[in-house]
């Protein structure tokens, strides 16, 4: 097999390879480093000896340097038991793969009749690759290395060790939790992924009980594999599953508490998710290594049919060349060919995207940026009718405005954030009066097609400015009316952005209930970039910096709901509804029939006045079936007028509802930042805006016990937990 590489540019002569850790393949046989990447080339089969490889069932594979001659081989577990060794006669640079050997361990030559898979690593501590196999029967065998590491021999015997049912081949082995002990990490049938510690001593692995890996159950077929995918330091998780997409999960956490974050998908290079069901049957099997010696980590992958497949991972270097070319090829008539070319437009936006992912997950070393942003912002002096800041026509070419926007993430990421790199890339792209302050006071793109008035621009940074850095921590804020139809088929990539209405400043709207204790009027514009703002600071800072605040929307969720709704533990985990389902049979509020359960549901808080006024915007039901609004729809209310929703929510304390106050000390906590300072808001038609400081006052377990504006003093109190029992209000006179 032939894999013909492109010449390597200047930039990607210029990245300092950053190295993996030290029992992947993802650094060449060579010893030298590689990059990463999130894209990878239409997968090609992989041949041996000039055939195509083919194992009949089932496909699994490890690359190695075997022989240590400086090149990649491949080991393979095959669907019948089997393990099978491809030696690499060829390069690092142009592999040549020979006919298969069987690979032994002392007599043993079979391990099962079916999935197989493999991982040499040094488990025994001689400081040579040992054979861990896991196999049928659900088992794990560790063979000791015996030979050297040039001329490898594994014990017929070895430690067995028990693993989850319908695991078999589907498992890699790393230190997960830092402990210094390599752990097992396995997959299933049923897509479960486990985490086995290892409890051992030096030299000698024990496995302890199995305990579930963050929960994941992606799919079927689920086959993880462990590595410093993003070279931070921390091990990632990419799991290969049975519809044929691989996912990367970035550790989040620590080396030794590690957390994952939201899952990501491997792409093509026009931006479209990998998928290679079509190629391989199902049961994708991913490894990483650099096979054909560019520099970038490639993806191999076995599968269901008995078959591997190579996609070359493609690096940033080839997607600034790749842009440039086709800006060249298509500067005189870009706009329409985007328009009316679906295969040009899903290769422009593929490689800026692709390009932004990169940067965004820290795959571009950070010696490499610095010229990376010097080529991209030569491109806006080359094309300035396309790339900076300028007014397109909608019609003649609708995704003009979107690849702009797209290309000023791309640009503004490849730098570290400050207000000088700000300034630069707002330089470079000609921003100015209230754009360029979004820019370079707040690090905002607003891609608008050049359309807002400056009243609006006045008014959004006015508002941001009066918000905690937190709730604005974001990089685009597009308005989909300026856009024109094309934003529908054509999303901006980034690392944060929101999106607003089409929507004149200074149009009102009544933000508040009818109990409400005064109406409350406020600006529509302003009020829907604030509820977006929320949507993000729900994301970023709950979600990264004070999970306990996001898990504590869920309580107030379940409060509102009642005791019949059950959520699982934690209570971002969503609804039980075996559990819920249950309960209502109990209260006689459904039948047990699965086909009558939805209007059961609906009719439980049809009507109740408790769960319909349960929130100051919506009901219950509303929030349950959709809760991420929950937070950024109360926010309106904040935003509108704080005063106000502080005095409703005595309202509806005095009503018996409780919930209201709950949702509004949240708010309060997130806009806080922890601190004992918070701001009251009140937002009118075109733009006006008022802020007051206002003091907290809480207690020893962090909760809000006080509240002192201008207007009133309230206090509270708990009795266990973070919810509420006691609301007194004292107005203060004037």
């Amino acid at each position: 097999m032939m894999w013909m590489g492109n010449s390597l540019s200047s930039l990607r002569y210029a990245a300092i390879m950053l190295c993996f850790c030290c029992d992947s393949a993802l650094a060449k046989g060579t010893g030298s480093r590689s990059i990463p990447t999130m894209s990878y080339e239409r997968p090609v089969a992989i041949q041996a000896n000039g055939e195509t490889i083919t194992l009949g069932d089932h496909a699994v594979t490890r690359c190695h340097d075997w022989d240590q001659d400086g090149d990649l081989d491949l080991l393979v577990g095959g669907g019948d038991g089997r393990l099978w060794l491809y030696r690499n006669d060829g390069t690092s640079r142009k592999a040549r793969f020979q006919e298969k050997e069987l690979l032994v361990a002392g007599d043993r030559d079979r391990w099962g009749t079916s999935y197989t898979g493999l991982v040499l690593v040094d488990l025994v501590g001689n400081a040579l690759p040992d054979l861990v196999v896991c196999h049928s029967g659900d088992q794990v065998t560790i063979h000791q290395n015996t030979g050297t590491a040039r001329t490898p021999r594994f014990a017929g015997t070895g430690l067995d060790f028990q693993v989850q049912e319908s695991c078999q081949g589907r498992f890699d082995v790393a230190d997960w939790d830092g402990d210094g002990r390599r752990d097992l990490v396995t997959g299933s049938f049923g897509g479960k992924l486990v985490w086995y510690r290892n409890q051992g001593q030096a030299g000698m692995p024990q496995f302890g009980q199995g305990e579930p890996f963050f929960d994941i159950t992606l799919a079927y077929n689920s086959h993880p594999r462990i590595l410093d995918f993003n070279q931070d330091g921390r091990l990632d998780m990419l799991l290969g599953v049975n519809w044929g997409t691989v996912s990367l999960y970035a550790n989040t956490g620590t080396e030794k508490k590690p957390s994952l974050g939201k899952s990501r998908l491997f792409q093509w290079p026009d931006g479209t998710n990998l998928n290679i069901r079509n190629q391989n049957g199902d049961d994708t099997t991913p490894e990483l290594a650099d096979l054909d010696g560019d520099g970038v980590i490639d993806l191999i992958s076995g599968g269901k049919n008995g078959q591997l497949f190579f996609m070359r991972g493609v690096g940033f270097s080839s997607r600034v060349e790749d842009f440039q070319e086709l800006l060249v090829q298509h500067s005189r008539n870009l706009g329409q060919v985007l328009r009316d070319n679906a295969a040009v437009r899903r290769q422009v936006f593929g490689s800026l995207s692709a390009l932004q992912a990169d940067l965004a997950g820290g795959l571009i070393p950070r010696s490499s940026r610095e010229q990376l942003f010097g080529e991209l912002a030569l491109l806006a002096n080359q094309y300035p009718d396309v790339l900076r800041r300028s007014r397109f026509d909608l019609e003649a070419g609708p995704h003009l405005p979107l690849l702009a926007g797209q290309y000023w993430v791309v640009l503004l990421e490849s730098l570290p954030d400050s207000a000088s790199n700000r300034t630069r890339v707002a330089d470079a792209l000609d921003f100015q009066a209230g754009y360029r302050r979004l820019l370079v006071d707040l690090g905002v793109l607003f891609i608008d097609n050049d359309t807002a008035t400056p009243e609006h621009l006045a008014a959004m940074h006015r508002l941001m400015m009066a918000m905690p850095r937190a709730s604005w921590d974001v990089e685009m804020i597009t308005a989909a009316g300026w856009l024109g139809p094309a934003i529908k088929t054509q999303k901006i990539r980034a690392r944060t952005g929101i999106n607003i209405f089409d929507l004149p400043l200074g149009h009102p709207e009544n933000s508040f209930a009818g109990d409400a204790p005064r109406p409350g009027i406020t600006d529509v514009y302003l009020i829907c970039l604030a509820h977006e703002l929320a949507h993000n600071m729900l994301d970023t800072v709950g979600r990264q910096t004070r999970p306990e605040l996001f898990e504590r929307k869920f309580e107030g969720l379940a409060q509102a709901a009642g005791p019949e709704v059950v959520y699982r533990s934690p209570g971002s985990r969503g609804i039980d509804f075996e559990a819920t389902r249950k309960k209502f049979q109990e209260i006689g509020a459904w039948d047990g029939n699965q086909a009558s359960w939805n209007a059961a549901w609906v009719s439980y808080f049809k009507g109740k006045e408790e769960f319909d006024r349960a929130y100051t915007r919506g009901n219950i039901q509303f929030f349950l079936n959709a809760p991420q609004e929950a937070f950024a729809t109360l926010a309106n209310q904040y935003f509108a007028d704080s005063q106000l929703m502080l005095d409703f929510c005595k309202v509806r304390w005095d009503a018996g509802h409780h919930s209201n106050i709950n949702q509004f000390l949240l708010i309060a906590d997130y806009l806080s930042e922890g601190t004992n300072k918070v701001r009251f808001y009140v937002l009118r038609p075109g733009g006006d805006l008022k802020v007051a400081p206002v003091r907290l006052t809480r207690d020893r377990q962090g909760r809000i016990t006080r509240v002192q504006s201008q207007d009133s003093t309230a206090n509270f109190d708990y009795q266990e937990g973070s919810l509420v029992t006691g609301f007194r209000r004292n107005p203060i006179s004037r």
